[in-house]
């Protein structure tokens, strides 16, 4: 279950723009999407998007990846993740207009990515990048030590090209829990040794659903259906703002259940 601090958000936000009436807050996750804290934090740094969002009004992101970003098993473009993720960010920044760029490749694995990240840089001029990555290297049996390598040169190519990078790794596939555990141990590994935040998507959709939460995957047993895309959505949107802007203590302990 999501923790009080989750359920604060929007609070905080209003609170900095009116300290005189009480806010009413609702629940925005459904509750077969509810994330743990735990699954919520990012470590790692966004120092250039924390700075601009204290003086523009304006937020475009890069989302490159696979199937997941392309859209595949949302039965619209508009029910995919990326769509979710922008509507969902944009409401916890008020002020900001949120722009999200979804360029994914089906099939895609992570030396396909790297092959074209420069270019889809230039084409988007994006003030993020996050690079959804993983899920076919594990299909493909990419070796680990290849695979890490590929990653960390395209958070090369990013970190060059003066931006932040943020990573989201693979969906959660039950069927496949021992496959997928090298690829997100070697995630987790990229981000300590390179500072660079990791949206711990495997992890949230397998605590969903061994809570019993209701399926987040499509028929054919791997692409995300309609639930799984907007519960991804917005818990990447829940995620990446508690990053870029935390609730302040002061307002997490005001708002704490007694």
């Amino acid at each position: 279950m999501a923790s009080f601090a989750f359920k604060f958000r929007v609070a905080a936000a209003f609170a900095a723009l009116s300290l005189v009436s009480p806010v009413v807050v609702a629940e925005t996750l459904p509750t077969p999407c509810k994330v743990a804290d735990a699954n919520l934090s990012m470590s790692g740094k966004l120092d250039r998007i924390a700075g601009k969002l204290k003086k523009a009004q304006s937020l475009r992101i890069l989302v490159i990846g696979s199937s997941s970003t392309a859209g595949v098993g949302a039965s619209a473009p508009t029910r995919a993740y990326t769509a979710r993720f922008e509507s969902e960010l944009e409401e916890r920044l008020p002020g900001v207009d949120v722009n999200v760029v979804a360029r994914g490749v089906s099939g895609e694995t992570a030396v396909g990515a790297e092959a074209r990240m420069e270019k889809e840089i230039g084409a988007s001029r994006p003030d993020l990048v996050i690079w959804q990555i993983g899920t076919n290297d594990v299909y493909r049996k990419i070796d680990i030590a290849a695979f890490k390598s590929v990653a960390e040169r395209g958070l090369a190519d990013i970190a060059a090209a003066g931006l932040d990078a943020a990573m989201l790794d693979p969906q959660y596939v039950p069927q496949d829990e021992a496959l997928y555990a090298p690829y997100i141990a070697a995630l987790k590994q990229i981000s300590a040794a390179t500072g660079v935040p990791l949206a711990r998507r495997y992890e949230a959709m397998r605590a969903i659903a061994k809570s019993g939460g209701a399926a987040m995957i499509s028929g054919d047993k791997l692409h995300m259906n309609d639930l799984g895309h907007a519960c991804v959505g917005e818990f990447l949107a829940e995620a990446l703002d508690r990053k870029i802007a935390p609730v302040p203590p002061a307002m997490v302990e005001a708002h704490r259940p007694t």
